[in-house]
Order: structure tokens, then C-alpha cells, then sequence
């Protein structure tokens, strides 16, 4: 068996190319990536003004919460993508199968 959690081959050596190749792992680079252009949008082209008067709106029907949401949101999947992909490089080196699972039960309750 596997242990719970995969704890039972916990300690092994990090191999790069064999990180990059798991699934979660490439999910987690392409979520960041969809995450960083959602945010950058919105910074950057979400707010606009008219000629005749240089206040800046929202786009978004001139509310300024869908746009605070939006980059919110952006900004708070971008940093779980991080966060998650950090304990994805961690998570073989970790023996503890209650640290495993809490880290497994995080993940799933953030994407869920």
C-alpha cells in the first residue's frame, strides 16, 4: 500500500521532471497564468474615463464593486495557486500523515 496520503513514500528525492509531469502540477502552473491575466486585465484596462471628463469608471456598468471583485478574486487565485504549489514541492518530504491531510483536505476545500 501507499499509506494514507501517499505517507509511506514520503522522503524521497525531488526530481524536477517528474514534478512538472504530475497533473495537479501543470492545473496549478495554468491556473496561475489564467489567475496573473485576469488580475493584469483589470488593472490594466478595467477602469476608463470619457473625454469630456477624466474620472475613472469601471467598465463593468460603471461598478466599481465587479471590478474590486474581479481583482480580488484574481489576486486571491493567483496566491493560492502559489501557496498550493509550493506544498505540491514539499508535500513528498512530509511524513506526517496528519500534516498530509490537512494539507490535502485545504486543497480541497479552496477549490471547491
Amino acid at each position: 500500500g501507499g499509506g494514507a496520503y501517499g505517507a509511506a513514500k514520503a522522503g524521497g528525492t525531488f526530481d524536477l521532471v517528474r514534478f512538472v509531469q504530475q497533473p495537479q502540477v501543470l492545473t496549478r502552473i495554468v491556473s496561475a497564468v489564467f489567475a496573473l491575466i485576469v488580475f493584469a486585465c483589470l488593472v490594466g484596462d478595467g477602469y476608463t474615463s470619457l473625454p469630456e471628463n477624466p474620472q475613472l469608471f469601471c467598465i463593468f456598468n460603471r461598478n466599481e464593486d465587479a471590478c474590486r471583485y474581479g481583482i480580488g478574486i484574481g489576486v486571491l487565485a493567483f496566491l493560492a495557486c502559489i501557496f498550493f504549489f509550493m506544498v505540491d514541492i514539499y508535500f513528498p518530504q512530509i511524513s506526517n500523515t496528519t500534516d498530509r491531510k490537512y494539507l490535502v483536505l485545504a486543497d480541497l476545500g479552496f477549490s471547491g
